[in-house]
């Protein structure tokens, strides 16, 4: 598979061994990898008040018989204004998990995706040397990348989270804890060489 390749300050196009990622995009388990992911993020503090959470003086408004209007009893009943919320939302934790290998499957498919789409580029050295942002943002305008992008990288480096922390829409992730939204999330890819052994490691058939 031919993908994008960084060396030197330069751009070329190489052969990609894509074996290990299969010749299948699951898109419906994309679908659901994704859902999860999101529904894990929700902090779930949504919250409306019953006629119990309401203190009103627990008289009629009016009286029931006569005033040819319909019936009422207390000003917490939800037709009324301040009135309590019938059925509304109260907190709740959403998230939920997907099987272990169900998650590896569609962190292979968003993978596959990505080179399919040539929205990947491999780099042998980013040559992040110090925390400066311009020598990362040049790099990135180079690639076409600087609107959206994921950083994939083998172990941690507090230069290159520092040139990047003042990218908008630009994020750096270690292969250990890249998953398939960060791929779909985000429009483009850099993944370095020692991050690729890592995600084979990861995305190998159980």
């Amino acid at each position: 598979m031919q993908t994008k390749s960084w060396k030197n300050g330069t751009v070329s196009d190489i052969e990609f061994d894509s074996e290990f990622l299969g010749d299948i995009v699951r898109v419906r388990l994309l679908r659901h990898a994704i859902r999860m992911y999101e529904m894990n993020k929700r902090q779930g503090t949504h919250n409306t008040k019953g006629r119990s959470d309401l203190h009103f003086r627990r008289e009629a408004l009016f009286k029931q018989k006569g005033t040819g209007r319909a019936r009422v009893r207390h000003a917490s009943a939800t037709q009324c204004r301040h009135g309590a919320v019938a059925h509304g939302p109260h907190p709740r934790d959403y998230s939920y998990q997907m099987p272990r290998r169900s998650k590896t499957e569609a962190l292979r498919s968003a993978l596959l995706a990505k080179f399919r789409d040539g929205e990947v580029t491999l780099a042998a050295d980013l040559g992040v040397t110090q925390a400066k942002t311009k020598p990362m943002a040049q790099m990135l305008g180079k690639l076409g990348y600087q609107k959206s992008c994921v950083i994939v990288v083998g172990e941690r480096d507090d230069n290159l989270l520092l040139a990047c922390r003042n990218l908008r829409r630009i994020v750096v992730v270690p292969a250990s804890e890249v998953n398939a939204w960060h791929l779909l999330h985000y429009k483009n890819a850099i993944i370095t060489e020692e991050a690729i052994g890592q995600l084979r490691e990861r995305t190998r058939e159980s």
